[in-house]
């Protein structure tokens, strides 16, 4: 009796697992096969649909100045200028939290990465401080 069921059990689990397939080629041209459970294309569209929702990602910047007052405005806007004349390939933003307009820069996930780039830009920005900040996510450059 436990062989039939045993036999039965297999039987249905290949019955099941075999209309779950997805053909993709890989990296050499070559069809492969996937097998897998409907849920996981429902799991992977919700996920989706999250991260194209949230708009970022929790991570860190290097605020380099606040400026309250007359003009502050244009005193971040032209830090701003002067930041990204030095470091193009950094992104930076004005940032206005009442009263002050802030200037942060980077898109750093890891703390480590954030005070690397403290350490590189601290002879000219000697203030310059990390914080936490709600990032864009990184670009995918393969």
């Amino acid at each position: 009796m436990r062989i039939i069921l045993f036999f039965a059990i297999i039987g249905l689990s290949f019955n099941l697992w075999g209309n779950n397939n997805t053909a993709v080629l890989d990296s050499m041209g070559l069809r492969v096969n996937v097998r897998h459970d409907p849920k996981v294309d429902a799991l992977l569209s919700y996920h989706r649909n999250v991260v194209a929702a949230e708009q970022g990602t929790q991570g860190f910047r290097v605020q380099i100045s606040a400026d309250s007052g007359n003009q502050s405005k244009q005193r971040a806007q032209r830090s701003k200028a002067a930041f990204n004349a030095m470091f193009p390939e950094v992104n930076s933003y004005i940032i206005f939290d009442s009263p002050e307009f802030k200037l942060r820069v980077g898109n750093f996930r890891t703390r480590l990465d954030a005070h690397r780039f403290l350490e590189q830009i601290s002879g000219l920005y000697p203030a310059a401080f990390i914080v936490v900040d709600r990032i864009s996510f990184p670009d995918f450059n393969p």
